[in-house]
């Protein structure tokens, strides 16, 4: 067993005559001596008395009939083989050193005792191979010794089991949690919570190398994000920054910032960085938890992920109130707005009633706000009620094309949007569950598509049975990989989604959900697919036409500015809502100004960067917009090197009441911000005050 064939090897003299010698030095021996063969079954050749007193006989015929005076017999039956490999490997390794062991043996009396053993390998003329060994009862050290290390254990155990609780505790609803060196830029953890609760190392979830330096995480990262929160995300995360608001006693650092995650959708993460130094080192040390708080900030249909979350959080609080205050003033701005307008309209009876008309649609807008909150709050099952208001489905698709964008460019697949066929643009439509439906077929289309092939969304327009209808069908082709034709039904089953359906072998991805909602809106979707060459998708719904005449009957439309009265000069109305821009440039032209609109940020920004030098006096820019909110928008225009419009005043008009969304606006370059419903006297006054200092300078 301790022979190794590469071990140098010396041979003795050991016949007959020399073993009585060996007998009577053995005998003499504190501890136990024996020698035995290191072939065959190992045979003992020799033991001294005190083998007899260790494992507890008082002959040797005991100690035979016990052990069958085999090296193997003395050894415990489960750790010979941990002997075995222990000798083997530090015969290989030790040259002609005594090779150590230790080992339980089982007494005469049934009691289990712990051996330590040194043995040494060696060649004899009379016997061959040989071992000798000597061996020593060690059973108190070593379990004191194995009583410490099972302390130690304990301890480390506990230590573990702290850190674990402590990142569970951190990471509930986190998307990651990173910990960081500031003072050497390197890393030293990062782990997630994978979707059975448990904790991951966050490079090894995503498939990605390790990162050693902090600063190349950061620019990883950097990727992801929107292309207008690039100069806030870097601003945030640098080094520099961090290390200095720790030594100003800022020990908590909070940001959040919309990012492309790793399967393409657009998600709004929050970032929360605790700061603090390693009293050893000195370094200043950041724990950075970040949490996808998407469905915190959705609008009435996302409102209960909000509720759920209010009581674990401020930010989750805040941000349903400030939701539920941005929707309530939207069509309250429209009712204070208008019946400003009617006080003018005297003697009118044209303009009396459209002015009384938009005020009760906004009252109708409001009270959906309203039923809609309280059916949430009060828990009651969904009724599939329709929210059904008007709508521009040009902004609705653009919409839908700009979620998809990232994927879409970064799979090089080549994406065509044809609205040729669609001859009204103004709906009235439930504009959640229309985007919701696009977006889940999109993403599905994108998804299952190799990169370099084709993605279609196309929208006709046709008539209808239904009187004030027309019937729409949105239909999503692509080059993918197809579905199977006994699996067509089967992708639509909720039970299949529930458990993770597939399609053709992958994920799927709501279709349950999509043909809800088609079938809630009084339509039906439809699928045809061949494996390996792709699927067509079909949504055919009888979508309302608008009982009055609207700007959005075609795409782009703008208010004429011939025919805008005044002299005070040219603003710019930034307003997705179509009810809220036509109030708003109403009140300006009352007060004097000529007003163009625009019902998005890429409009306004394209009408700003191709616009004659003092075109525009003033800009006045909504937030909550399709595409490019009011706060990207903001920030592109001052990034323009056109400095004539770069410096233009512009004024916040938000239905984001609270005092942090007015610090956001301030911070992304505007001038001022005014909560909705709007105090026009006060917001007349600003501009007056902007325009006359712009005449100053």
């Amino acid at each position: 067993m301790r022979k190794n064939t590469d071990q140098k090897t010396f041979t003795i003299k050991f016949d007959e005559q020399t073993l009585p010698i060996i007998e009577q030095i053995s005998e003499g021996m504190p501890g136990g001596f024996f020698i035995y063969h290191a072939d065959g079954d190992e045979k003992l050749i020799h033991i001294n008395g005190a083998m007899l007193r260790i494992f507890g006989c008082d002959t040797l015929e005991e100690f035979k009939e016990l052990t069958g005076y085999t090296f193997t017999g003395i050894v415990h039956p489960a750790d010979i083989d941990k002997v075995e490999e222990s000798i083997r490997t530090q015969i290989e390794h030790g040259g002609n050193d005594l090779d150590y062991v230790e080992y339980r043996i089982v007494r005469k009396d049934g009691t289990v005792r712990w051996i330590e053993d040194y043995g040494h390998f060696i060649h004899t003329e009379a016997y061959g191979d040989l071992y000798y060994v000597f061996i020593e009862d060690a059973t108190e050290r070593i379990q004191k010794r194995m009583a410490e290390f099972e302390r130690v254990n304990e301890a480390l155990y506990g230590a573990q089991l702290r850190e674990d609780y402590y990142k569970r505790a951190l990471l509930h609803e986190a998307v990651s949690f990173v910990e960081v060196n500031l003072t050497r830029d390197e890393f030293i953890s990062a782990a997630l919570l994978d979707n059975e609760g448990r904790v991951q190392n966050l490079f090894t979830f995503m498939g990605i190398r390790p990162f050693e330096k902090y600063s190349d995480f950061v620019a990883f990262w950097a990727d992801f994000m929107e292309a207008g929160e690039l100069d806030e995300y870097h601003r945030f995360f640098d080094i520099s920054r961090l290390i200095r608001c720790y030594e100003q006693g800022e020990c908590e650092q909070a940001y959040d910032s919309w990012v492309t995650d790793m399967y393409g959708r657009k998600r709004l993460s929050h970032y929360t960085f605790f700061l603090e130094r390693n009293e050893h080192t000195g370094d200043v040390i950041a724990l950075s938890v970040s949490r996808d708080i998407t469905e915190q900030v959705e609008r009435q249909s996302l409102l209960k992920s909000a509720l759920r979350q209010a009581e674990a959080e401020r930010l989750t609080r805040n941000t349903f109130f400030a939701n539920m205050s941005h929707d309530i003033r939207t069509p309250l701005n429209a009712i204070i707005g208008y019946a400003e307008l009617l006080k003018g309209c005297v003697g009118d009876p044209g303009k009396v009633g459209e002015c009384i008309e938009k005020i009760n649609h906004s009252g109708e807008e409001l009270l959906a706000v309203f039923n809609e909150f309280l059916r949430d709050n009060l828990n009651e099952p969904s009724r599939a009620e329709l929210t059904e208001r008007e709508y521009h489905l040009g902004e609705l698709l653009r919409e839908v094309e700009k979620t998809a964008e990232r994927p879409i460019k970064a799979k090089e697949i080549a994406f065509q949007l044809d609205k040729s066929e669609i001859f009204h643009f103004s709906v009235e439509v439930d504009y959640i569950r229309l985007r919701e439906i696009l977006n889940q077929l999109l993403d599905n289309a994108v998804k299952y598509t190799p990169s370099g092939g084709r993605v279609s969304l196309t929208a006709r327009e046709s008539k209808c049975d239904k009187k004030g209808c027309g019937l729409y069908r949105f239909i999503i082709s692509d080059t993918g990989c197809g579905i199977e034709e006994d699996q067509l039904e089967a992708i639509f089953q909720p039970a299949r989604q529930e458990r993770n359906a597939v399609y053709n072998g992958m994920p799927g991805a709501g279709l349950a959900v999509v043909r809800s909602y088609a079938q809630t809106m009084g339509g039906s979707v439809e699928v045809e697919s061949k494996v390996g060459e792709g699927s067509t998708f079909t949504v055919s719904l009888p979508i309302k036409y608008p009982t009055r005449a609207s700007y959005m009957e075609q795409e782009n439309t703008e208010f004429d500015p011939l025919e805008n009265a005044g002299d005070k000069g040219c603003i710019l109305l930034v307003e997705d809502n179509s009810l809220n821009r036509d109030m708003e440039a109403e009140l300006l032209k009352n007060l004097g100004y000529r007003v163009e609109t625009a019902c998005d940020g890429v409009s306004a920004y394209e009408l700003l960067r191709n616009a004659a030098s003092g075109r525009y006096a003033l800009v006045l820019m909504d937030i909550e917009m399709p595409g490019m909110d009011g706060y990207e928008t903001a920030k592109a225009i001052r990034r323009m090197e056109n400095e004539a419009v770069s410096e233009i005043p512009i004024i916040a008009l938000s239905s984001d009441a609270m005092d942090e969304d007015r610090q956001r606006s301030l911070r992304a370059g505007m001038n001022e911000h005014f909560a909705k419903p709007v105090d026009i006297d006060a917001l007349q006054a600003a501009i007056t005050k902007m325009l006359e200092d712009m005449d100053h300078e």
